[in-house]
């Protein structure tokens, strides 16, 4: 078995990917992986990310599953004292994971940046299973009801 650390970021997202299984955890494993930036920082890929041999994903293939540790993530974004955009996309992330977060999510979303918010609005609707449903919204357009496709 490959240690974390030996795996490109390439490899990292092919990984996640391949382990990741239900709406919230494809979600919020996206969110990471369009970020880009946490799996460029080696303390969070060692203290939050690890391979593994078996689950959903696995096969006989040479491709690694990679597992995220969402408690071990949510004590590492637990540790940060900043409060940027990249620090809010971690800690949507960990939301949509099942993991509790603070600040509110309201304070999240307004600490987001155009690119992080276009990854959240994303991850959200994949969430709720959008993607299977074939949903489209405007979402700059005001609020209003959507009417079934």
């Amino acid at each position: 078995m490959s240690e974390i650390t030996d795996l490109h970021v390439d490899h990292l997202v092919t990984g996640m990917r391949r382990w990741a299984s239900g709406h919230q955890a494809e979600a919020a494993v996206e969110l990471l992986v369009g970020h880009r930036g946490w799996l460029h920082r080696p303390d969070f890929v060692v203290t939050a990310l690890r391979v593994v041999d078996d689950g959903p994903g696995a096969d006989a293939s040479d491709d690694h599953l990679v597992a995220v540790d969402w408690e071990r993530a949510a004590r590492y974004a637990g540790r940060i004292r900043t409060d940027g955009a990249d620090v809010a996309v971690l800690r949507v992330a960990l939301g949509l994971a099942g993991q509790p977060v603070a600040p509110p999510l309201g304070e999240l979303i307004g600490r987001l940046d155009q690119a992080g918010t276009t990854l959240v609005l994303h991850a959200i609707a994949h969430a709720a299973g959008w993607h299977e449903r074939g949903t489209v919204a405007l979402v700059t357009g005001g609020f209003r009801v959507l009417s079934p496709v």
